[in-house]
């Protein structure tokens, strides 16, 4: 009865790593990603495609993918993002020293034994257009003519504060 117990409890040992290779259970099939933008608030899309997201946040992402991360936001030029797949060789090492060869299946299939590089996803967003608050359009009425007895020139504009510069006209 004792052999049978320390039996069981020998395979029960054993078979996880046979099922599960080291890349899953140190780790998993999956690693986040810290994503952030300036501005804030930019909205984020990844190719593969996985969702939208919006900055700052965290993307759960597949190890075994390499990514393509889009940020959008109004009013800024759109800012893109590589994120690579790489293997783990400490994870290959511990599949073949600890499951025989047989962790090397699931955690290739799964993508377990790779990491994504970098960690973090920093972009700056360009503004597209410098934005000037006032009207779309200002007319500007030049009236020249004669005043009091003397050559006189009227400047009107539609909107107030517009500098104009009168400079005299030199004949030769």
């Amino acid at each position: 009865m004792q052999f049978r117990r320390s039996l069981s409890l020998l395979c029960l040992a054993i078979l996880p790593p046979s099922v599960a290779g080291c890349g899953l259970m140190f780790g998993g099939a999956h690693e986040t990603i810290q994503v952030q933008s300036s501005p804030d608030g930019a909205k984020v899309t990844t190719s593969p495609p996985t969702g939208e997201y919006t900055t700052p946040t965290s993307i759960n992402l597949e190890r075994k993918n390499d990514y393509s991360l889009t940020f959008e936001k109004a009013g800024y030029s759109p800012g893109h993002f590589q994120i690579q797949h790489h293997m783990r060789g400490g994870i290959l090492a511990l599949d073949i020293l600890f499951t025989g060869l047989l962790g090397i299946i699931p955690d290739a299939a799964t993508g377990a034994w790779n990491g994504l590089s970098p960690e973090a996803a920093t972009v700056t967003l360009t503004k597209v257009n410098a934005m000037i608050d006032g009207p779309q359009e200002i007319r500007v009425g030049v009236r020249v003519g004669k005043s009091d007895g003397h050559d006189a020139a009227t400047i009107d504009a539609s909107a107030s504060g517009v500098t104009v510069k009168v400079e005299p006209v030199h004949r030769h």
